[in-house]
């Protein structure tokens, strides 16, 4: 027997164990059998930190999304940074420059930008999709918040995807769509590796940026390191160094567990976006007051959860519905960083500044939440939610 069997034999046994009497928890969705028993081959084989199973991770995940280069680094907001520093270091964008940001996002979405050394701009984002809408003057980062495609347009289009694996505007992917995307590989999305992100790219000399960026700046990974090793003979190529770089280098287990991963991202996607449109249609019919988010026409949406956003006429507070939901084991979340504008953090941002009036993001700062969504969730979890909202409302 060979140490992958062995390995697999355990694992499946562990898999039959009664865990309540063990006192072990099953594994949960998307981590399963296939997973376990990479993360635990990798273990055993002695190589640890990136190597192979990176590379292998790295190549399925660029045909995935349909780039020519994908680049794995530690989280997706490592691949963020990475992915904006490369676009400084390359000359696509320059030190100062000013970037269109939506108000509505993750925290690194926007801090990022500002370490990378550019400008963020925040605008408000649009009514009927909590996403950054329209065409702009300026370089955009268009997020597309809990897997809704942002269809804004500008000059370049950087593309934070980190909760939309398999998201897409007509046929296209997001994170094929702008000249370079951020993935993330938490443990709560789609795709998970516990932690870790990804770079995507068609660009030959943003991705061997960002390899030299994620690992302290040096050649080895880049496509053109002989070119750069025969220009400095005076040292030694292993520790040459060409960036200002980082250490955000993902272990072999993210790429052993990636591996296993991507090629069931389809029917994930598959099941949330079913779940999402029937809990649209369901929620909506119970005459509440309180907005859902259907998928818009000619996009796919990747349903990373599930947000809503009470009205302004709600005889219940955002804060006392999520109480009663919570007491009803229904977990609720505000979306994401909501209104980044009034966060705390905001003017610690180097450089950035607010453009517009931002009512939408208001709020949904004031009076939006998401429940979560899995495409392990079946037709029970649909109804726990439309009793509670009743119940709730009652």
């Amino acid at each position: 027997m060979s140490r992958k069997e062995a390995i697999d034999a355990l694992v499946d046994q562990y898999f039959r164990m009664d865990s309540a009497s063990e006192g072990l928890p099953l594994a949960v969705s998307p981590i399963g059998k296939a997973e376990i028993s990479a993360a635990i081959d990798t273990l055993l084989s002695g190589w640890l930190t990136m190597g192979s199973r990176v590379k292998d991770f790295e190549s399925a995940w660029a045909d995935a999304v349909g780039t020519r280069h994908a680049v794995c680094v530690n989280s997706g907001s490592s691949a963020l940074l990475v992915m904006l520093s490369a676009l400084v270091e390359t000359g696509i964008l320059a030190r100062g420059d000013e970037v269109i940001v939506p108000a509505v996002g993750w925290s690194t979405s926007l801090f990022t930008v500002a370490q990378a050394g550019l400008k963020p701009v925040l605008v408000d984002v649009g009514e009927d999709s909590l996403v950054l809408e329209g065409d702009w003057d300026r370089p955009v980062l268009a997020v597309h918040l809990l897997g809704c495609p942002s269809r804004a347009t500008g000059p370049v289009i950087v593309e934070d995807a980190c909760g939309a694996h398999g998201a897409a505007i007509g046929e296209q992917r997001c994170g094929s769509i702008g000249v370079a995307s951020a993935f993330s590989f938490f443990f709560s999305h789609h795709l998970s590796t516990i932690e870790g992100g990804m770079i995507n790219t068609d660009s030959d000399v943003i991705a061997d940026a960002a390899r030299s960026l994620r690992a302290h700046g040096w050649i080895r990974e880049r496509s053109d390191a002989d070119q750069i090793a025969a220009s400095r003979e005076d040292i030694d190529r292993r520790f040459l160094f060409v960036s200002a770089g980082y250490n955000l280098r993902p272990t072999e287990i993210t790429g052993a567990m990636g591996v296993e991963q991507v090629p069931r991202l389809d029917g994930f996607v598959e099941a949330r976006r079913r779940n999402h449109a029937q809990w649209c249609e369901a929620i909506a019919s119970l005459e509440l007051p309180l907005r859902v988010y259907p998928e818009l026409t000619g996009t796919t949406h990747a349903a990373f959860a599930f947000p809503m956003l009470l009205e302004a006429d709600s005889p219940l507070q955002r804060a006392e519905l999520s109480t009663k939901l919570e007491a009803q084991g229904i977990a609720t979340r505000p979306i994401s960083g909501s209104n980044l504008i009034r966060q705390p953090a905001f003017s610690r941002v180097e450089g950035a500044r607010v453009e517009g009036e931002t009512p939408v993001a208001d709020a949904v700062h004031d009076r939006g939440f998401f429940v979560g969504q899995s495409h392990d969730f079946g037709p029970q979890h649909l109804s726990q939610l439309v009793d509670g909202l009743k119940k709730a409302f009652s």
